[in-house]
């Protein structure tokens, strides 16, 4: 499909993986008056952020980074992938199948992980695990979005074959 809006889908397509990037630099946790690490240096150097983690253990005991694993760290390989396909692909079916499947995954793992979902570590987490929440839901609407027009062209491309089939005229004829 070729939709008449291409750069529009284009440009979508590689905003909510770079958004979701930049929410990664955003403060996340307030360790009790102390610093504001933010999500990614939080996973990435957890011995940086000791009072991070500690302040996060008070509230849910034997906390541990890894625990962040499956939140994070597919969540980021898989936007760091459709950075890299989106521009070869285009704005195509598999590109949408893949970024309203990132956005469920991730809306599923953030509110399953106990450390990020809704919660008083949630609480001093602020906007950015807000953002992070609405732009997996924003790639879940894209996505829907983009099959239905698709949808729809296919249907207006199937009513034009068919009128063209009642004048006799078809397209094979």
């Amino acid at each position: 499909m070729k939709p008449k809006h291409s750069v529009f889908w284009l440009a979508a397509f590689l905003a909510i993986p770079v958004l979701y990037f930049i929410t990664q630099f955003l403060p996340y946790y307030h360790a009790g008056g102390g610093a504001l690490p933010s999500l990614g240096s939080l996973f990435w150097f957890p011995e940086r952020n000791k009072h991070a983690t500690d302040f996060i253990a008070l509230f849910y005991p034997g906390f541990r980074v890894n625990e962040l694993v499956s939140a994070l760290l597919i969540t980021q390989l898989v936007a760091f992938f459709l950075l890299i396909i989106t521009p070869i692909l285009k704005s195509g079916g598999v590109v949408a199948f893949i970024l309203g499947g990132w956005g469920v995954f991730g809306l599923v793992a953030f509110l399953t992980t106990r450390s990020l979902s809704f919660s008083p570590v949630m609480v001093y987490g602020g906007y950015a695990g807000i953002l992070m929440l609405a732009l997996f839901l924003a790639a879940i609407i894209l996505s829907a979005v983009f099959f239905f027009k698709m949808y729809k062209n296919y249907r207006q491309t199937v009513s034009i074959l068919k009128s063209g089939d009642r004048d006799g005229a078809g397209p094979l004829s």
